[in-house]
């Protein structure tokens, strides 16, 4: 639909939206034309974000779009006439030497080109897990180090006062921003997460890790943890101001921050804070997920996705500290979620009395619930009932590795968007 909407904003403009704003020299027209221009490219955004990760992704490159940027808020609210940027010039050359860094002023320009690279990186991530498959590794960290670099550029363009936690979110819920605010930052985190996850999570020997610009295996870990508590700290902060934000999309980060986090209830060694802290943020994206189903059905898949992660991991836990990882076997854990939210899992088929043997310690774990749902039925799987007899992996490792999203996780959009 937002295709749609793009092509029809383009016929209806007549193609002036791809023309000099200059040519509309009636105060009347310049605001008729920025209308159209942030039209345009909210609607870019939105296709990006509803196609995030999806098989059919939108085809239009954002550099070579002729359609200008929007300009400021202060400046359109004023009517001012000023100087705009197009999207070949989100680069910190072009912008350097017009001496501009954005604020949150140009907030629909940072997330158009935000929406723009995350898209990208969560395409990447699925299509490279491929082809390492395939054995394409060098070409896979080729462009893994391009996607950083550009991440790494649109941050910098990025005002101070526009970054968390540098910049708290009241001060921009006082000036009405603060869901804007909010977005800049989820789009960030969520890249540098896919990103660190794409590198560290599909390679299960540290000495097959490539270098990651100076960032050994304990560092890149450390990012994952650091940028999921950055995602649950920013949404908390916006609902202690009663401004909160309750989309599909924070849901989503939500989601992924959460498996982060629950990993790290299983090694707290390296998760900032502990144990303690790992528990306190699973909690906080728990009851912030059971909140966001009550407004989008997508919500309900994603839920029921992180009870089974939630079982997998209270199996696990016990599972790190006894003799288990000593045994030459690992989980097999496909990469992929379906698009009813629910994980793949690969089992081998194990004898009855095998299955009796190890039901007993899987029948004692405990998990959170939603309110109202019974858990007498849920599915509870020991991580002896899914390992089989293979090459030695880390159970650190495997744990990580679950759920990799590939391009069919926004298929439950279609009943919750």
């Amino acid at each position: 639909m937002a295709t749609y909407m793009i092509q029809s904003l383009l016929k209806t403009a007549d193609d002036h939206m791809e023309h000099s704003p200059d040519d509309f020299h009636a105060h009347s027209h310049q605001i008729t034309y920025e209308q159209l221009v942030r039209t345009y490219w909210c609607c870019f955004a939105q296709d990006c974000e509803l196609s995030s990760g999806a098989r059919q992704h939108f085809a239009l490159s954002f550099r070579q779009i002729s359609v200008p940027l929007p300009i400021s808020d202060s400046d359109f609210t004023f009517g001012k006439s000023t100087p705009r940027l197009r999207p070949a010039d989100m680069n910190c050359a072009s912008l350097h030497a017009m001496g501009i860094r954005l604020g949150i002023d140009q907030g629909l320009t940072l997330v158009t080109r935000g929406f723009d690279i995350f898209v990208r990186i969560l395409r990447f991530a699925n299509e490279s897990r491929r082809d390492r498959a395939r054995g394409s590794c060098s070409s896979s960290m080729r462009i893994w180090n391009t996607l950083k670099e550009e991440l790494d550029e649109w941050r910098s363009l990025q005002d101070i006062t526009v970054r968390y936690p540098e910049t708290s979110a009241p001060v921009h819920v006082a000036l009405g921003y603060g869901e804007l605010f909010a977005y800049i930052n989820l789009v960030y985190f969520m890249s540098i997460l896919f990103l660190y996850r794409d590198c560290l999570l599909s390679n299960p020997r540290a000495s097959d890790l490539p270098e990651m610009e100076g960032d050994d295996t304990a560092e890149a870990i450390g990012h994952l943890f650091v940028v999921a508590q950055h995602i649950g700290a920013i949404l908390s902060s916006l609902e202690s101001c009663a401004t909160p934000v309750i989309t599909p999309y924070a849901g989503f980060s939500v989601f992924v921050a959460a498996h982060i986090n629950m990993y790290g209830t299983v090694c707290p060694g390296r998760y900032p804070g502990g144990l303690a802290r790992a528990e306190h943020e699973k909690k906080m994206n728990f009851e912030y997920l059971e909140g966001l189903c009550r407004f989008w059905d997508v919500g309900k898949s994603w839920w029921r996705t992180l009870q089974d992660a939630n079982r997998f991991y209270e199996t696990a836990r016990p599972t790190q500290q006894g003799s288990v990882s000593d045994r030459p076997g690992h989980l097999t854990l496909a990469g992929t979620l379906d698009e009813y939210g629910d994980i793949r899992v690969s089992r081998p088929d194990l004898p009855a009395a095998q299955r009796r043997t190890i039901a007993a310690p899987a029948a004692s774990t405990t998990t959170p619930t939603m309110r109202g749902r019974s858990t007498s039925a849920a599915r509870r799987r020991s991580i002896l009932e899914l390992s089989e007899h293979g090459e030695f992996h880390d159970l650190e490792t495997e744990m990580l590795q679950w759920p990799f999203i590939d391009e069919t996780w926004a298929v439950g959009f279609d009943t919750g968007w």
